[in-house]
This record gives structure tokens, C-alpha cells and sequence, in this order.
């Protein structure tokens, strides 16, 4: 687990919400709306950043196993594409949490616009104290934000929001190696620009997912199919960066490049997919 160190920055640091609000209106002009990671076959394949990142959420989502009638639980749902994506695609009743009010508005809109607006809700709530009845859904899902929790507390957390064999989905970077001092110093300053707190092995994921009830239903590294995702996102970025100074500075601009950048070049970190279950015969625990 990685509680990155300090290292001083042009970054101003900031909480969750605030960082969002200052990156994600260039993100979703200049990476795409679903703001996340692209999923591509190979070094062939030629799919947009839009649609590659919509085939990404389709693949967790197809991995829920749920339908009409079923509850799901998105956790850090952001702007709300991908539990708009969810409920389109599956036909289940969907409810986005997250902390960002901005966001969740702009996520209500997004349902309402596409004609979801009385199947897919957004709460703004805690991941970590959620206001939901234990056992509430059929499958949850995280794309991306597991990262801003400690996962000793997220998945208890999620574990009781979860019926019996209620599935949970996760996309995630994870430590390919246990975590050590050479990758601390090379991730600490992504994980302070995003406030992000963790960075776990997929030994650790399995355990805490096994203290609460949780076993393993598949793993897939994403690793190779994502790593498009920040070249194609930096060339549109290049393209556009007049705006991006004028909007962030050219200093900040420059640093923010630069320390995703090094995250994404650092070898022991990759993305998976992760899909747990809740064992019924713990249904009561947690």
C-alpha cells in the first residue's frame, strides 16, 4: 500500500473535489467525457479515445451480470457517463455516488438528457459511509477511484452494500510488486495532484476482498490494452496548449505532463479489472 511522501510542487494541493473541478473541463474537452483509461486490442487498432474509453466501461459493465430489475451501485461515479453507459446498456437501475457536487449535476443532466433520469440516480455520499440499507444492490462497480480509498475501509464498506452473490467490479491501477521507497518517490507526486491515498499488489486486493466476504471471480491486466490511453490524450493536449496555459498556467501545465508522465512510465504499476463476489454464506457479515 503507498501513502506517497511529500515532494514539493507548482501543483497547488488540494482536496478530491477541487482537483476535479480544476482538471476535469480540459480532461473531458481534449481526453473524452468518460474520463478514464481507453481499452484497445492492439498496436493496430486505431479506435478513438472516445470510443476505446467507452469500450472499457462496456467491459466492466458486462462483467456485473445484471439486468433489468437489478440495483447497482457506481462508487465515485464522476460526471455520470459510465452509469448512464450501465443503465443503457443493461437495463438496471443505477445509482452514482460521489463526492463532487459539479459533477453529480452535470451527471443528472447527462441521465435526464439520454432519457434515464428515473433509472439512473446520483447521491453525493461518502463511498465510505454510504446511506443505503445493508444488501441494497446486485453488483456494484469502480473505474478508477478505488485509488482515493484505503482499501482495508472501502471494501468492507462496499461488501455490505452487496446482496448475496452480489458482484463487484473494479478497474484500477495496482502494484504489480509490493510497494517500495524507489516507487513512492515515483508516484507521490501523481498521487498528490489527483489525492489519491493507495496503491495495493493484487495479493493485498484478495485478502482484504477474502476478510469481508469476497472471492475471486476473475482477474484480467489491462496493462498493454490501456497503454494508449496518455500518448493519445498528450498529442491532443500538445495540440491544444494555448488553452491548456491559459486555463491552468503554463508552469502548473508543464508539471502536470510531466508527473503523469512519470506515473504512467513507472514499470511496476499496471491496470486490471477485478471482479469479486459476495459469499452468501457471509451475506450477514460486515
Amino acid at each position: 500500500m503507498s501513502n506517497p511522501t511529500e515532494v514539493g510542487s507548482a501543483i497547488p494541493s488540494t482536496d478530491v473535489e477541487s482537483a476535479y473541478e480544476l482538471f476535469a473541463p480540459l480532461a473531458e474537452k481534449y481526453w473524452g467525457p468518460d474520463l478514464h483509461n481507453g481499452y484497445w486490442y492492439g498496436e493496430q487498432d486505431d479506435t478513438s479515445l472516445e470510443e476505446a474509453s467507452r469500450r472499457l466501461t462496456e467491459l466492466v459493465a458486462d462483467r456485473l451480470r445484471v439486468g433489468p430489475g437489478d440495483r447497482v451501485l457506481d462508487v465515485g461515479c464522476g460526471n455520470g457517463r459510465p452509469a448512464v453507459s450501465v443503465g443503457t446498456g443493461t437495463g438496471a437501475q443505477v445509482t452514482g455516488v460521489d463526492v463532487n457536487r459539479s459533477a453529480l449535476a452535470a451527471a443528472s443532466e447527462h441521465a435526464a438528457a439520454n432519457g434515464l433520469g428515473d433509472r439512473v440516480a446520483f447521491e453525493c455520499a461518502d463511498a465510505l459511509d454510504l446511506p443505503f440499507r445493508p444488501g441494497s444492490f446486485d453488483a456494484a462497480l469502480l473505474i478508477e477511484s478505488s485509488l482515493h480509498f484505503e482499501l482495508d475501509e472501502l471494501l468492507p464498506s462496499l461488501a455490505g452494500m452487496l446482496r448475496p452473490a452480489g458482484r463487484l467490479v473494479l478497474e484500477t491501477p495496482y502494484a504489480k510488486v509490493p510497494m517500495n521507497e524507489r516507487m513512492r518517490q515515483r508516484t507521490a507526486e501523481y498521487y498528490e495532484m489527483i489525492q489519491a491515498v493507495s496503491l495495493d499488489t493484487l495479493p493485498r486486493h484478495l485478502e482484504v476482498a477474502g476478510a469481508v466476504g469476497l472471492e475471486p471471480v476473475e482477474f484480467l491486466d489491462i496493462t498493454e490494452n490501456t497503454a494508449q490511453t496518455w500518448p493519445r490524450a498528450l498529442e491532443r493536449l500538445r495540440e491544444n496548449w494555448s488553452e491548456i496555459e491559459r486555463v491552468l498556467g503554463s508552469e502548473v501545465a508543464e508539471r502536470a505532463v510531466r508527473v503523469v508522465d512519470d506515473w504512467r512510465a513507472v514499470p511496476e504499476i499496471g491496470f486490471m479489472v477485478m471482479t469479486l463476489r459476495r459469499r452468501e454464506r457471509d451475506s450477514e457479515a460486515g
